[in-house]
C-alpha cells in the first residue's frame, strides 16, 4: 500500500498552513493552501456548486505523489478550500493520483482519475498508469473496489503501457465516453476512445488522433466537447517544436476544430492553434454549467522552470488562470473572463487622451488591479503599456502596427524565471500575431501579485504569465512612437472578505492629464 492517506494530509494541511508567506499569494485566482499545485482536476458544476480539484502535493512546494486536492465555489472566483479528496493508499495508484474529471450520475460525484505505479525508478519501463474510479457526495470519496476499470490490457497495439493518463468523461446519447492520453511505440503521443454503459465496465473504440511524431510527443490532458456543430478537441502536447511565435514554450496547449466519429472514434480536424501564447499556461480542463455555458480554466506554471514562490522558501507554487467563457468563431476559439470577475471591481478610475512618447498614470497603479485599454493609433507605429513598474523593474506590453504582432516582455519583470534550454532562448519575450478591430487593440489585462493575463480583442488571443516584481514595483506607463489615442478604465480587485466595498469605494472618476 501507498504511504500517504487523505486524513495524513487533511492534518498536515491544518498544522502547517500558516508557515505559507503571502507576499506573492494570487488574490483572486486559486492556489493551494500550502505545498504544490499543478493540473487542474474535475473542473465540474455538482450540486449547485463549482468543484475544482487539482494534482496536488501539500507537503512541499515541489511535485511528488500526487493527491486530489479540493475547491468548491459559487461564483468561480472565490473558492473554499475542502478536504483532500483522494490520496495515493492503494496498490494501483501508490506513486499519485495522476489527473482526471468528474461527472454527476444519479446524484453522486464519481471522480475518473489515473493510478500511476512505479515499482522501479531506475526502469520507467515497468510504470503502469490505468484508470480509476471514486465516488463520493461532494466532501468524501471512497474508491471504488475493483479498481482500476480501464487496465493496461484494454490498450490497443502499440501502444506503451507506462504512458495511458489524464481521461475526460462525458455522456453522449446514453452512453458514457473517455478520451484518455496515450503514448505510441514511435515515441509520439495519441488520444484513444472509451466508450462505457456504466463508468464501471469501458470498451475501446479507436485511436482519435495520433501524433506521428508530427506534433510533439507524448499528448497529455485531453477534453473533447461541442461548441455549436463542431467537436473542439483541446490537448497538452510534450516537446512541441516551435513554430515561429507558436509553441515557444518547453510544452504547449492546443486546440483543433473538427468532427468526432463516435463509431469508429476517429477525429478529423480542419484548424488547429495554440491555446495561449503567454509563459504559463498547460493543462487545462472545461465544464459546463448551469446556465449553458463551457468554461475552461488552466494551470497558470510551466514544468522545467524555477518557481521564485517556492525558491524563496513561501511554502507554495502554481495556481489557477481565472476561469474563462469558451466561444467559437468559425475556426476561431475565443475566451473572455467569466463575468462574476465584476463583482470584484471596485475604486473604478478612467483616463482618455492623445499620447505620443511616455506618460505616466500615478492614479492606477497597482498590483491587483483589472485594466481596459483601448488603443487608436493615429500615426504610430509601435505603443503600448508598462505595467508593474518600479525603478528597475517593468513588465513591458506593445504592439507592432506595421506588422501586426503583440509582444509580452518579462525580462525585467522581477525575480527571473529561467527558460528551459529547448525554449530557445527568446529572452523572456512571447509575441502573437493579432489585427486591429476597426483600427483599435483592445486589451484586458488582469494583474495579481505574481500574475498577469491578457485578452486581446475579446480573447481572440489569449497571453497568461507569472511575474515575481518587487512590492513597490506598481507603477503603469503608456508609451508610443507616434499619435495615438488611448482609453483606459482601471479597477481595483479583490476579494469581497477583504474589501468592505464602501460607497466611496466604487464610485467611479476620471483623470485628466
Amino acid at each position: 500500500m501507498g504511504n500517504f492517506t487523505v486524513q495524513q494530509a487533511n492534518d498536515y494541511i491544518k498544522r502547517n498552513e500558516h508557515l505559507v508567506h503571502q507576499d506573492y499569494r494570487p488574490g483572486y485566482h486559486y492556489a493551494a493552501d500550502i505545498g504544490w499545485l499543478n493540473d487542474p482536476n474535475g473542473f465540474s458544476f455538482f450540486a449547485g456548486d463549482y468543484h475544482l480539484f487539482y494534482q496536488y502535493h501539500p507537503y512541499q512546494a515541489a511535485p511528488g505523489p500526487m493527491h486530489w486536492g479540493h475547491a468548491k465555489s459559487k461564483d468561480l472566483i472565490q473558492w473554499d478550500s475542502l478536504p483532500v479528496a483522494i490520496a495515493p493508499d492503494a496498490p494501483y495508484d501508490r506513486d499519485g493520483c495522476f489527473s482526471g474529471t468528474a461527472i454527476e450520475v444519479d446524484g453522486q460525484h464519481v471522480l475518473m482519475y489515473t493510478g500511476h505505479h512505479n515499482p522501479d525508478p531506475e526502469d520507467p519501463g515497468k510504470i503502469r498508469q490505468t484508470q480509476c474510479l471514486a465516488i463520493g457526495d461532494g466532501i468524501t470519496y471512497t474508491k471504488l473496489d475493483e479498481n482500476p476499470v480501464i487496465g493496461s490490457d484494454a490498450l490497443p497495439a502499440g501502444a506503451l503501457l507506462q504512458d495511458f493518463r489524464d481521461p475526460k468523461v462525458w455522456r453522449k446519447n446514453g452512453s458514457y465516453y473517455s478520451v484518455i492520453g496515450s503514448r505510441y511505440e514511435d515515441d509520439s503521443g495519441q488520444i484513444l476512445l472509451y466508450r462505457s454503459s456504466d463508468l464501471r465496465s469501458w470498451q475501446y473504440v479507436g485511436v482519435m488522433s495520433r501524433s506521428g511524431n508530427r506534433f510533439g510527443k507524448m499528448w497529455e490532458c485531453p477534453d473533447l466537447f461541442e461548441l455549436g456543430d463542431r467537436d473542439v478537441l483541446i490537448l497538452s502536447p510534450q516537446y512541441l517544436e516551435r513554430d515561429g511565435e507558436r509553441f515557444c514554450n518547453v510544452h504547449s496547449v492546443t486546440y483543433m476544430i473538427g468532427k468526432l466519429d463516435y463509431e469508429t472514434g476517429a477525429y478529423e480536424y480542419e484548424y488547429a492553434d495554440e491555446l495561449d501564447y503567454g509563459f504559463d499556461y498547460y493543462a487545462p480542463q472545461t465544464l459546463i454549467d448551469d446556465k449553458g455555458r463551457r468554461i475552461i480554466i488552466g494551470w497558470m506554471q510551466m514544468w522545467d522552470r524555477n518557481i521564485p514562490a517556492a525558491q524563496l522558501g513561501h511554502q507554495w507554487a502554481g495556481m489557477m488562470t481565472l476561469p474563462r467563457v469558451l466561444s467559437r468563431r468559425g475556426n476561431l476559439l475565443y475566451q473572455e473572463p467569466v463575468k462574476e470577475i465584476e463583482d470584484y471591481r471596485s475604486h473604478h478610475v478612467t483616463f482618455q487622451s492623445k499620447l505620443n512618447g511616455k506618460r505616466s498614470l500615478h492614479e492606477m497603479e497597482g498590483k491587483q488591479l483589472e485594466l481596459k485599454v483601448a488603443f487608436k493609433p493615429l500615426g504610430a507605429s509601435t505603443f503600448g503599456l508598462k505595467v508593474r513598474k518600479g525603478k528597475e523593474e517593468e513588465t513591458v506590453l506593445s504592439y507592432d502596427a506595421e506588422v501586426g504582432t503583440f509582444s509580452f516582455d518579462r525580462s525585467r519583470s522581477g525575480h527571473v524565471i529561467q527558460e528551459a534550454p529547448t525554449e530557445g532562448g527568446i529572452n523572456g519575450v512571447r509575441t502573437v500575431s493579432v489585427g486591429l478591430e476597426d483600427g483599435v487593440l483592445n486589451l484586458r489585462i488582469f494583474l495579481d501579485l505574481s500574475s498577469i493575463e491578457i485578452f486581446i480583442n475579446d480573447g481572440v488571443k489569449t497571453m497568461s504569465s507569472t511575474i515575481y516584481p518587487s512590492g513597490d514595483s506598481n507603477g503603469i506607463e503608456l508609451f508610443s512612437d507616434g499619435e495615438v489615442e488611448v482609453t483606459i478604465d482601471r479597477w481595483k480587485l479583490c476579494h469581497k472578505e477583504n474589501s468592505k466595498r464602501m460607497e466611496e469605494d466604487i464610485i467611479s472618476h476620471s483623470v485628466s492629464f
